[in-house]
């Protein structure tokens, strides 16, 4: 009897799948005028690259000898880069409407957690740097 061989990524390939629907709505292309219309458009690339990044776990990876395989894990990368990304852009853009921190809150709800479960590189995570933006956009930039 064979068995499937279990990897990070389809550990949480399940969970993830589930939470997919709970995603917020990707914004348009074109950012809407306001105070937060920059930080609005990182959100919605983010959430973006965070759908396919969810699609592609909730599918069959290639087997690594399948020809296929190299392009897969490419796009994949790349997609995390890009999330990854993201996050470090909405790091250093202050929020200043409750939309543009509640966009930030709900990065950090959903990333934060499963980087402080893999200690994944401490305080200078995107998702460390972004929770610490984002309590200074709270607190008004005091600490």
């Amino acid at each position: 009897m064979s068995r499937p061989s279990v990897s990070r990524r389809g550990v949480l390939a399940a969970s993830l799948a589930a939470t997919a629907a709970s995603i917020p709505a990707v914004a348009s292309s074109c950012p809407a005028p306001g105070p937060d219309a920059v930080l609005l458009d990182v959100l919605a690339r983010f959430w973006l690259a965070e759908r396919v990044i969810l699609a592609m776990e909730a599918s069959t990876e290639p087997p690594l000898a399948d020809p296929e395989y190299p392009a897969w894990e490419a796009k994949f990368d790349g997609l995390i880069a890009s999330r990854a990304q993201a996050m470090g852009q909405m790091a250093g853009i202050r929020s200043m409407t409750p939309e543009g921190r509640r966009g930030k809150a709900q990065v950090v709800e959903r990333c934060l957690p499963s980087s402080v479960r893999w200690g994944d590189g401490g305080m200078q995570t995107p998702e460390s740097l972004l929770a610490l933006s984002l309590a200074r956009d709270v607190a008004g930039g005091a600490a």
